[in-house]
């Protein structure tokens, strides 16, 4: 006897592929009219209509998905973060005008690339996310910004540093944007403060899909998370499942003492490489002596 778990999913397995099917066929059957077409290059795209979330999906596949696998390839935010996957959510963040050089004048927004270098002073304040999704349901996840290179001096490695986590956020193809009053927020923005004397440090927005395929919210308790859950925990405790990413790189700069001080309210550490050892030396700092027995 098949158990009534195995049976109900196996069902909604089944419809899932049932309406990716009719999905496809509308799309299919318009994708080539001319006036889809039109609109489509200049712009004028409805996101509820089936036929112009796969031209979407289709052109995030051809244009962005691939720089995005070879930027967190190369700067091996795979595998210190995740292993590898392949991103279906197109995610962009908006720290306002001047947070980034832009290379292209007729850029007109302020999304950067992924990968790019972001002043400290110019992320202090939480930035716009957008998650492009190309289902039309509403679909609930988590988000969360991860910095994977705090440095864990105790046992001289890297640390991840949780500085934001969102649950029960709904997104769909027609709704990008977090609705702020209909999420939970766990972790409020922390700015990200690279400390003095260490090398780039990698700040990595995360949206992962809730259980059931996004259908569920769920129950976070609080006193659990602190600022050094890491993602792995997260994914493992709440089955999330990631879906997207986009993230920046940054290096200390003085803005990153002001952050250290007015905002974090605490010291501000400063790193370095430890100094070689000088085998001609002893513990005292004097030259040991070429005889030890005379």
């Amino acid at each position: 006897m098949v158990p009534e778990t195995s049976q109900s999913a196996a069902q909604d397995a089944q419809i899932a592929q049932i309406k990716e099917d009719i999905f496809k066929q509308e799309a299919y059957a318009q994708i080539n009219d001319p006036e889809i077409q039109w609109r489509f290059k200049k712009g004028q795209i409805d996101m509820s209509q089936s036929v112009f979330r796969l031209m979407k999906s289709k052109q995030f596949q051809r244009d962005l998905l691939p720089v995005i696998q070879q930027r967190i390839t190369q700067m091996f935010v795979i595998p210190d973060l995740l292993p590898p996957f392949t991103p279906s959510l197109n995610v962009q963040l908006d720290f306002g005008p001047d947070s980034f050089e832009k290379w292209d004048s007729s850029n007109t927004d302020n999304y950067f690339e992924v990968g790019s270098y972001l002043l400290p002073g110019k992320t202090i304040k939480e930035p716009r996310i957008n998650a492009t999704a190309f289902h039309a349901e509403q679909k609930y996840y988590t988000i969360a910004l991860i910095d994977i290179d705090m440095p864990d001096v105790e046992n001289e490695s890297f640390q991840q540093q949780l500085h934001w986590l969102m649950t029960n956020v709904q997104l769909s193809a027609t709704q990008t944007s977090v609705n702020k009053e209909s999420t939970d927020v766990i972790l409020p923005y922390l700015p990200p403060h690279p400390p003095k004397g260490m090398n780039y440090h990698r700040y990595t927005l995360l949206v992962a899909e809730q259980p059931n395929e996004g259908q569920e919210k769920i129950q976070v308790d609080q006193s659990q998370i602190s600022r050094g859950t890491t993602l792995r925990e997260l994914c493992s405790q709440y089955n999330l499942d990631v879906k997207g990413l986009t993230f920046f790189r940054q290096v200390w700069d003085k803005d990153v003492s002001r952050i250290y001080k007015d905002i974090l309210q605490q010291p501000e550490p400063v790193y370095g490489k430890q100094p070689k050892i000088d085998e001609l030396l002893d513990r005292t700092g004097q030259k040991k002596k070429k005889y030890a027995n005379l």
